[in-house]
């Protein structure tokens, strides 16, 4: 099994931008918790039902809550 097939819990994220989206990503390197970022495009395409232009990450259902509190704070800090 790769590490992309351990990346089970989806985020959705209100984050549209790409400066944003690298802040997310520096913060998430920072923590340790292995991500792969879905832009709009690829989000769209997925299961995410995303059409609104969100961003989606996918990260390891035992790290979600944690991920979720560093995009929370990316999205608050906007």
């Amino acid at each position: 099994m790769s590490e992309a097939d351990d990346l089970e819990a989806l985020i959705q994220t209100t984050l549209t931008g790409p400066i944003a989206i690298g802040l997310a990503e520096s913060l998430l390197q920072e923590a340790g918790i292995p991500f792969f970022v879905m832009d709009q495009s690829i989000a769209a395409r997925q299961e995410s039902g995303n059409f609104f232009g969100w961003w989606s990450i996918r990260v390891p259902k035992d790290r979600e809550a944690e991920a979720r509190a560093i995009l929370r704070s990316v999205q608050e800090a906007r």
